[in-house]
């Protein structure tokens, strides 16, 4: 590893979940951690990152905000009082120029309101032109910050959960009971350039009953699909021999782990709210090439409390989360879609 990045993950260190480090011993989890923080660090002051991120966001007419320089899009490190400091970049929820934040991927501070007072008072001035409605952080534990910021008067009613991760070992959910419907269920290989266009149309359907799908979750397309086919891990549910959906993972090690994301999981209406969700990951579960050591994570909405309680009921756990940090006098990141 470089100087830098090896500044990042010991950085990273003292936000991961217990958890994870229970997992791991202290070569494999910085081992991880270097895996996942590699691509940040390749883009701290990188121009040729800024122009493509800032050229990809689209023309100014269109809410394009006006910042021409491309070091201003990159990663940028700023040093806070005492001596610490704080690599950031900026970032737009769904790439809409109209909800910039700036990310907090790496710094000495802690995951505590004090220190996140301090790191938004140097963030507000360097990021001004670009008016961020908040940052976010990757925390330890997502829910335990929100409360925290929640009860300090430096921070806005904007402070909360963006998404939760959940993990567990492979092994470990491999020896979990199995849900009662898990007979019913099984997974045929499918081809992404179809399934894609299934997901498409599930979210369609969904999004007609539940008009917030949109602000937190989105389809996958056939690039990302291809990708999980790739590594033999897309699949049709098929329920009682009939189609019943689409799920998928790929191997991605972030957040200090090593192991794989679920990359979709969507039922049609029609077996939605059947407990279905358990059996068809626990089938995904006993598709993976796994080794020791490896999980299955994925990020979940706190919108979407039946996800949150699947994962939670085949034996994964809550390993951290992305957390909003509203610091006073910020707009905060909105809840609903435009």
């Amino acid at each position: 590893m470089t100087r830098a990045l090896d500044e990042l993950v010991e950085a990273r260190l003292p936000w991961l979940s217990p958890v994870i480090r229970s997992w791991y011993d202290d070569t494999e989890v910085r081992t991880q951690l270097g895996t996942a923080m590699a691509p940040e660090a390749d883009r701290v002051a990188n121009d040729g990152f800024g122009a493509e991120f800032r050229d990809a966001l689209g023309p100014e007419g269109r809410g394009h905000p006006p910042v021409p320089d491309a070091l201003d899009w990159a990663n940028r490190r700023l040093d806070l009082p005492g001596g610490g400091w704080v690599v950031t970049g900026i970032r737009f929820r769904g790439r809409d120029a109209a909800r910039p934040f700036v990310d907090v991927v790496a710094t000495t501070a802690s995951p505590t309101p004090d220190d996140l007072t301090v790191i938004a008072a140097s963030i507000g001035p360097a990021y001004q032109a670009f008016a961020p409605l908040c940052l976010r952080v990757d925390a330890p534990d997502a829910p335990g910050l929100v409360e925290s910021l929640a009860a300090d008067g430096r921070f806005g009613p904007g402070c909360r959960v963006d998404m939760h991760v959940a993990a567990g070992i492979v092994g470990d959910l491999r020896g979990h009971p199995r849900a009662p419907s898990y007979d019913r269920v099984t997974l045929r290989a499918g081809d992404p350039g179809r399934l894609s266009q299934r997901v498409t149309g599930i979210y369609a359907e969904v999004g007609a009953l539940e008009p917030g799908l949109a602000t937190w979750a989105n389809p996958e397309d056939e690039d990302s699909l291809r990708a999980c086919a790739d590594e033999g891990l897309l699949f049709e549910v098929v329920v009682d021999g009939e189609p019943a959906g689409v799920v998928a993972a790929v191997r991605e090690d972030d957040h200090g782990m090593r192991g794989f994301s679920v990359q979709e999981l969507c039922l049609d209406p029609a077996h939605r709210g059947r407990r279905l969700a358990s059996p068809t990951v626990q089938r995904l579960v006993d598709e993976l090439p796994a080794d020791d050591g490896d999980v299955l994570w994925g990020t979940i909405h706190p919108a979407n409390a039946p996800s949150l309680r699947n994962a939670l009921s085949i034996g994964r756990v809550l390993v951290g989360g992305y957390v909003w940090v509203t610091p006073g006098g910020w707009a905060g990141m909105p809840t609903t879609a435009r």
